[in-house]
């Protein structure tokens, strides 16, 4: 059986609500979602040996992120359009839930927004 996978980038949209905490390195952020997930996942690219760009892309599976109980907790719903679940990580999920959820900020940024405070809230 073939998945189908949806993406949005979100990285126009998060490099103006966050340019100066954004890690410079990064160059995209996109939304994936398919009948059964949604993940953020951060691209970062760097000049490397003899001028290669080397990237690195990092996924986290968003299944994590709740309010309440049962699936239709998830704030992230994959039963909803991916449209919403964009618009929701834009505005309403938390820079400190970012700071939490994937390495999209400098430290600076981080220290700012209590992800070394408290490693372990979401604060949505």
């Amino acid at each position: 059986m073939d998945i189908a996978y949806c993406t949005v980038n979100l990285y126009a949209a998060l490099k103006s609500k966050y340019n100066e905490y954004l890690k410079p390195e990064i160059i995209s952020i996109e939304l994936i979602q398919s009948e059964d997930g949604v993940w953020v996942e951060a691209t970062e690219a760097e000049t490397v040996l003899d001028g290669l760009d080397k990237k690195t892309i990092k996924r986290v599976n968003l299944d994590f992120v709740v309010q309440g109980d049962g699936e239709e907790a998830l704030f992230f719903n994959p039963a909803d359009p991916i449209e919403h679940n964009a618009a929701k990580f834009i505005d309403e999920f938390s820079a400190h839930s970012i700071a939490n959820t994937l390495e999209l900020f400098h430290d600076e940024a981080c220290l700012k927004f209590g992800k070394k405070d408290n490693p372990f809230s979401l604060g949505i």
